[in-house]
């Protein structure tokens, strides 16, 4: 289910942004005018000294998308010049994004981050590497991730490092434990982690007593005291999260709008460098661009959040297909602090 088929309030005869779905692209110039006012906030990565924007652009893509290459990159380009400095590609998985995305961003290379996870086998993570340079028309990559990990692969990262063609490595984990044990093995080798963090899925401050193998109260802080940067992935929840509030008709909620809630709620946690929603279409990112520039969490938008929450925890993960449920050992589960003033 696409985030698109839900922002556009009900009964709204026209464009959210009257050049979206009314008129073909014709150019970039056509739409600058209706970007956002305002700057998004730049912070260092951690001890990186890299600069990342606090809005980024995240590289899940519907197949829709993907198949426009040139709306996308219209997209790229716009988000840019809105803001955003930090972008997330896959190039696996069917996304084949690096071409693209090397293209797009090669006006402004210079002043981006470019954000890329490594997934072939450890005889082929060379030649990934070298790949993605290749492909991004650069000598270096800013940020790069393993999701597998090991000592063969993270002395090939740290080799590529030292060369300078390497500047920040990173991890993922879709568990705790698992990222627990890369910052016990690895931590004096990382920069960054990778984890989820949204409304919901938010056990990095809340005591967790439903999964205590997944209660990573402790990691943020953690990561924190090591001096790792965070970057924040499904801000929005996911896919099943966004079904579940149209079909409980959250998106009709008037006093405020659930999906800049979603991204003021990670907003207001300092921790969290860079948080990176898919962005499928001109109005998502519109959007994610007007909360990023006008942060802060109000009373209506969190009491909906709560409420959007409550839903999810009551479904007992009944809300998420089978396979996916893993997310929910991410959930705070039980009662929250309604910690939003960054104190732990």
């Amino acid at each position: 289910m696409k985030r698109r088929s839900f922002i556009t309030r009900a009964g709204a005869a026209s464009c959210a942004f009257p050049f979206v779905g009314c008129s073909a692209f014709s150019g970039m110039h056509r739409y600058r005018t209706s970007l956002p006012k305002g700057d998004i906030p730049q912070i260092p990565l951690g001890r990186t000294g890299i600069m990342v924007s606090r809005l980024g652009f995240g590289s899940h893509l519907i197949p829709e998308l993907i198949a426009r290459p040139g709306y996308r990159d219209t997209m790229i380009r716009l988000g840019f010049e809105g803001g955003i400095t930090t972008f997330d590609v896959y190039d696996h998985s069917g996304y084949k994004q690096f071409t693209p995305m090397g293209k797009s961003l090669r006006d402004f290379r210079k002043s981006a981050v470019v954000s890329l996870c490594a997934v072939k086998e450890t005889a082929e993570l060379q030649a990934e590497i070298e790949n993605a340079l290749a492909q991004f028309h650069t000598d270096y990559i800013d940020l790069y991730r393993l999701y597998t990990v090991d000592d063969d692969r993270m002395a090939i990262m740290e080799k590529y490092r030292r060369k300078g063609a390497i500047r920040a490595i990173g991890v993922v984990s879709h568990d705790v434990p698992t990222m627990t044990r890369y910052l016990d093995d690895y931590s004096g080798f990382l920069d960054y982690v990778m984890i989820v963090f949204n409304f919901h899925h938010n056990n990095g401050f809340f005591t967790n007593k439903d999964f205590p193998d997944n209660d990573y109260t402790a990691l943020i802080p953690r990561c924190e005291r090591l001096g790792l940067g965070i970057l924040g992935i499904k801000p929005m929840g996911c896919d099943s999260m966004i079904e579940l509030a149209r079909k409980e008709g959250f998106f009709e909620n008037r006093s405020a709008d659930l999906a800049q809630a979603m991204i003021h709620y990670v907003l207001v946690y300092p921790e969290i460098d860079c948080t990176m929603p898919a962005m499928n279409s001109m109005e998502e990112m519109f959007g994610d661009l007007t909360a990023a520039k006008n942060p802060g969490l109000s009373g209506d938008e969190e009491r909906l959040l709560e409420d959007l929450s409550a839903r999810a925890t009551a479904s007992q993960s009944s809300y998420l297909p089978p396979h996916y449920r893993w997310l929910e050992k991410w959930a705070s589960w039980g009662e929250k602090s309604g910690r939003v003033d960054g104190n732990v």
